[in-house]
């Protein structure tokens, strides 16, 4: 057994250790509640991005089935220059096969079989000319020319930013816009430079001058070549501002786990000065070792301010932390706190798929300004509530923390989190609401999406920005072993709009089959990630050999949409 797999188990079925409880963490934060009633958005809707769900299929919609119909993990971007055109991507399983014997699979395979097959890439695209109000999807990264000629596959993970284009004057708007998309990737088979008992996992980066039409083939941007490496959770950003003395810099964070165990797992970050074309070696910013006492590092968000100082912030044991570079990413500052978090349940009450409590962080881009937000969600003894704060210092001191969500929505989850060039913050997240917090299952949760604002006269009361409300139990691992939503969502702004993009399953339905088995392994090996299981394919072990023979087969015991879950772009009308 290769030693990888015990960290991805840890890393992907657990994520995190323990926490201080919520009744410590109200004693030590000043908390202002913000809005018992929930309203719909009045001018805002919602409306699919990839579609179809199939690149190509106009019947996708309704004839996908598991796990084809699988998308999660949402990214989107918004021309800086136009904002009729965005980009967006997810984790997008429309190449992969349905479940059981078929054409790619074989005749032979299970009919239980859901699993990632191989040398098939996740990483979707989807664009829109019109602002938002109608979306394309354009296939997976691996469709592209460039990628169809390397040695990688994309493994998902996506993140998408709009920055400036190089040219033969350095980087200006002038020359246009350039879209960067970072994404997991690994290799081909036959064509990995390492053993065959090896797997590990690249950051790889392309980019597109067409607002997401074609991209360029990937560039691997973990240059650090060691075989043991699962490099994870990444984050991008270009520096968007004329006014910084880096303008146009590409900065790439992520957690990169290291060895058996996966015991050390510091933050990282690289940095592209050429408009994507090659990354620099490694920057590490925080300590490595993890003793499994809460220490462990993950979900890292980067983002740059308009005099270019660079603002790279992550989870931490108890805290939310920042590091700050000066001087373009040369040199990093000692970390600091931003706030203290207590990680919501994983499962969130009422459902089962897995979650997590990672950042988001924005910067005000408005000339001279100093001032960043920073948000996630905690768990206190009501639930996930979405919480904020503020730093007028430039990342150096941050203010008690704000909570904006209440019951009245439900479990907060995966927020999103952007500043409009005027000043305007705006703050997402999805809620989940269950009849019965002691089980889970098909109908016993809905999630809806919601929406507050910051325009400097305090925060707003939320409004539901979903027009539909999903059932989680309509979501499901490959493996059947929990449901699944993604670890997050993210929002974008300009001045008239905020987009917020999201896991949504309205069309899909649960399975009965599917809910007990789930309950029927609960707590025991048989629940683990995803990734692991892929990787366990990489190394030519079949990760479902120890299965218990109850396991369902999808296409004989679920209705046709179960599993369907697309990605839903709310257009807000702040």
């Amino acid at each position: 057994m290769n030693t990888i797999l015990p960290s991805l188990r840890r890393q992907f079925s657990q994520r995190r250790t323990a926490r201080s409880s919520a009744a410590i963490l109200l004693g030590l934060v000043a908390i202002a509640l913000v809005g018992a009633i929930t309203a719909y958005a009045a001018g805002s809707f919602d409306t699919q991005a990839n579609e179809p769900q199939v690149e190509g299929d106009a019947s996708s919609n309704d004839t996908a089935v598991f796990p084809t119909n699988k998308q999660n993990e949402p990214t989107i971007a918004v021309n800086p220059l136009n904002s009729n055109f965005l980009i967006a991507g997810s984790n997008d399983e429309q190449r992969q096969p349905p479940c059981g014997p078929g054409p790619v699979r074989g005749p032979n395979a299970a009919a239980s079989d859901c699993s990632f097959f191989p040398d098939v890439g996740t990483s979707g695209i989807y664009t829109s000319d019109d602002g938002g109000n109608t979306w394309a999807n354009r296939g997976l990264l691996d469709d592209q020319p460039g990628w169809q000629a390397s040695d990688l596959i994309s493994d998902g993970d996506p993140v998408i930013v709009y920055g400036p284009k190089p040219g033969g004057n350095g980087f200006s708007y002038a020359n246009g816009v350039r879209a960067y998309y970072a994404t997991l990737a690994s290799y081909k088979s036959g064509r990995s430079p390492y053993p065959p008992n090896k797997a590990p996992e690249l950051l790889a980066v392309s980019y597109s001058d067409d607002n997401g039409a074609t991209w360029s083939a990937p560039v691997i941007a973990t240059v650090k070549k060691n075989p043991n490496d699962f490099n994870d959770k990444e984050a991008i950003w270009a520096d968007d501002n004329p006014a910084s003395p880096y303008f146009g810099r590409v900065y790439l964070s992520w957690t990169e786990f290291r060895s058996a165990g996966g015991a050390p797992e510091p933050v990282a970050v690289s940095v592209s000065t050429d408009g994507g074309n090659s990354f620099s070696a490694p920057k590490q910013l925080s300590p490595a070792g993890n003793n499994n006492t809460g220490n462990g590092r993950q979900g890292s968000a980067v983002r740059t301010g308009p005099d270019g100082r660079v603002y790279v912030a992550w989870e931490e044991g108890s805290s939310q932390l920042v590091s700050i570079s000066r001087d373009g990413g040369q040199k990093w500052a000692r970390p600091i706190v931003i706030g203290p978090v207590v990680d919501i349940h994983d499962p969130i009450p009422g459902a089962n798929f897995r979650t997590d409590s990672f950042l988001s962080i924005a910067v005000d881009q408005r000339p001279g300004n100093s001032t960043l937000y920073a948000a996630w969600v905690n768990r206190t003894s009501e639930g996930g509530r979405v919480v904020v704060t503020t730093s007028t210092d430039k990342g150096l001191t941050w203010s008690a923390l704000t909570t904006v969500s209440s019951g009245a929505q439900g479990y907060a989850f995966f927020q999103g989190l952007d500043i409009a060039p005027s000043g305007r913050v705006d703050l997402a997240f999805q809620a989940l609401t269950a009849k019965n917090s002691g089980t889970y299952g098909t109908g016993n949760a809905s999630i809806d999406s919601y929406y507050v604002s910051n325009s400097g006269s305090g925060w707003s009361a939320p409004v539901q920005v979903s027009s539909a409300s999903s059932d989680p139990a309509a979501t499901a691992q490959n493996n059947l072993a929990r449901q699944f939503y993604g670890d997050y969502n993210t929002l974008v702004s300009d001045d008239a709009h905020a987009w917020f993009i999201y896991t949504d399953t309205r069309r899909g339905v649960g399975c009965p089959a599917v809910d007990d088995y789930q309950r029927f392994i609960s707590g025991t090996s048989v629940v683990r990630g995803d990734m692991a299981d892929r990787v366990a394919r990489r190394l030519g072990q079949d990760p479902y050999a120890n299965e218990p023979v109850t396991k369902p087969a999808p296409g004989l015991v679920c209705e046709s949409q179960f599993g369907n879950s697309d990605i839903f772009v709310s257009v807000i009308n702040p």
